[in-house]
């Protein structure tokens, strides 16, 4: 049985991916490890590659969102043989253009990650994508259980990733409605109509269907 390695987004974990279909696969969840001070990106993922003993040849992997970003770097030195990016982006030139602002002027420092809010606002929800009670509640979860931290630390790698070299053999599945990476600057594989940042969970069925098309 061929094996996937999932990485989860930004303050996520394995719950967001309950819904794909990935049947006839063995699924390994990538969680994350806590950084080391001052760590770079790159030596973070060649850590993570090595905790989870993915092949430096051959393996397949799907990222969501930073999780995405992840499996950009580490693509840049491991031979994967499929790349799947869902919410995500492959190179600095993807993501909002409102970072290199935040770049220079350190406003993401000023900001607190997500999980230290005490409860999800609309706000959130908005950027999220989420629209039913079901939804929120997950987010709401997901966000108590994250590691404040972590995200603090990713939130300044992403701000500061400069990469441009773009995976090989990679599909990369986009929702034309996302506000957290929108999609007029990401050069995607596949659009899902409607959906936003949380299309891993509430697009399920369709996401499933193009994954399975690129893996069998």
């Amino acid at each position: 049985m061929e094996t996937i390695y999932l990485f989860s987004g930004l303050g996520a974990d394995h719950r967001v991916f309950a819904h794909l279909d990935l049947s006839g696969f063995e699924v390994k969840h990538v969680h994350w490890l806590k950084p080391r001070p001052a760590e770079a990106l790159e030596s973070y993922v060649f850590r993570l590659a090595a905790h989870y003993q993915i092949p430096k040849q051959g393996a397949s992997v799907l990222g969501l969102s930073f999780g995405g970003i992840c499996i950009s770097e580490l693509a840049k030195y491991y031979d994967f043989n499929k790349t799947i990016l869902i919410s995500s982006a492959k190179t600095k030139d993807e993501l909002p253009q409102v970072l290199s602002f935040s770049k220079l002027f350190s406003i993401h420092k000023k900001i607190p990650s997500p999980s230290r809010f005490k409860w999800a606002n609309p706000l959130i929800y908005w950027f999220f994508g989420v629209k039913t009670e079901q939804e929120k509640q997950l987010l709401r979860e997901i966000m108590a259980d994250a590691d404040p931290d972590f995200e603090q630390w990713a939130i300044e790698k992403i701000v500061h990733w400069v990469n441009r070299q773009v995976p090989k053999n990679c599909l990369h599945i986009h929702g034309d409605s996302d506000r957290l990476i929108p999609i007029h600057q990401v050069d995607y594989s596949i659009r899902i109509k409607g959906a936003g940042h949380f299309m891993v969970w509430n697009k399920a069925a369709e996401i499933s269907f193009h994954i399975r098309n690129f893996l069998l």
